[in-house]
Order: C-alpha cells, then structure tokens, then sequence
C-alpha cells in the first residue's frame, strides 16, 4: 500500500500488476507510513485498518487507485514466477508441473503452497456492476495510470521496468477447452470486472472523478 500525502491517494498494490515498477515511479510522492504498511492489502482490510486513521490524519478519507490484470494472463505469471530457480524443490514450485495442472489446483483448491491466488474481484470490492476501489485502471493500458498521476502530481512520470521474469523461464500455457471453461465458469466475476476496467481504460466509483 501507496499513501500519497500530498494527493490524498492510497494506491492498493495488486499482486502480479507491476507493483514494484509503481513504488519506483512514485517513490519521491508516498509517505515514511507507506513503507510500514501491509503490501498487498485489498480493499476492505483498507478501509478496516487504515482508512479511519489516515482520514482522520487528511481530513478527508483519501481515494482509492489499483490495477488489474486480465485474469488467465495473470494467472500465466504467476504460473512463471514460481518456476523460476529460486523456488525449484519447494512446495510453492510450479517447475515440471503443467499450466493445466496448476489451473485445476487452483480450482479445486489443493496444493494451496503453489496454486492460491487471490482474485482480483474480492480485492476491489467489485458487486457486479463497480468496485468500491475509486480508480481502478488495466495493466495493458498503463499509460492511462501515468497520464492519471501526471496530472495529480504537475509533471510528467514514467513507470520503469521491475520484475520482469528472469531469462530462460520459458513456459506453455496450453489448457484443455474443460479446464479453460471451469476456469472462465469459476472466475465469471473477476473476468466481468476485467471487460469492464479493460472497456473503460479507467474506471471510476460512481460519484468519482477524475
């Protein structure tokens, strides 16, 4: 978790959106706090444990910005970063497991150490209709997240690249047609809050601007 004093902001870090790549660019804007907060905290364990204090601290409940993921595609790299060699032999290995293999476990639940994954829709709040996160912008078009702190911040900024997964980390993602609908059948929600965050580019809570 992000708090920009200054912009009365809290960005809320979604695991596998570039989130490291977002602390850097906004490393000069977030407070001394930022560094003592839970990372990846979701909405509502925000406005439980952080929220009262920092509106009281603002006079103002600040807003609310995350990022997320086309759903398969960040299960993709999650699938690939717990192949890589650091973690080879431990139970949150995914090496010489296929993708089909870690998607079922996932689905059924088992295996927790390799295949939890947190969904994106339980993190934002999302009802179906809007997510109770105030900005929630799509990894595949983070020039609108920079042009979004540009303006709040006056100056130009530039997400640097962090993260990215080591070389000869090579995957294939090949799923079965049963395992791809259970996934899609499983995931309805977070795939609607996706086409719709993908749709819109930024979107917004109603009664929020820009």
């Amino acid at each position: 978790m992000l708090i920009l004093g200054m912009q009365k902001l809290v960005v809320l870090e979604m695991p596998k959106t570039g989130s490291l790549a977002l602390r850097a660019m906004l490393a000069p804007y977030t407070l001394p706090a930022s560094d003592r907060a839970a990372r990846h905290i979701g909405y509502d364990g925000f406005l439980r444990n952080h929220a009262p204090h920092l509106a009281a601290g603002f006079g103002i409940t600040p807003q609310t910005v995350v990022v997320v993921r086309d759903p398969l595609e960040r299960m993709q790299s999650w699938y690939r970063y717990r192949r890589r060699a650091k973690v080879k032999g431990l139970p949150a290995s995914t090496h010489g497991i296929s993708f089909e293999t870690f998607i079922c476990a996932y689905l059924d639940g088992i295996n927790p150490e390799m295949s939890n994954v947190g969904r994106q829709d339980r993190f934002v709040g999302w009802n179906g209709r809007s997510a109770r996160v105030d900005h929630v912008f799509d990894y595949a078009q983070l020039n609108v997240l920079e042009a979004f702190f540009s303006r709040r911040m006056g100056t130009t900024l530039t997400l640097p690249q962090r993260n990215k997964t080591p070389k000869g980390v090579e995957a294939d993602y090949t799923l079965s047609k049963d395992a791809l609908a259970r996934f899609q059948e499983q995931n309805l929600a977070e795939i609607e809050l996706y086409h719709a965050v993908a749709g819109a580019g930024h979107l917004m809570r109603p009664g929020i601007f820009a």
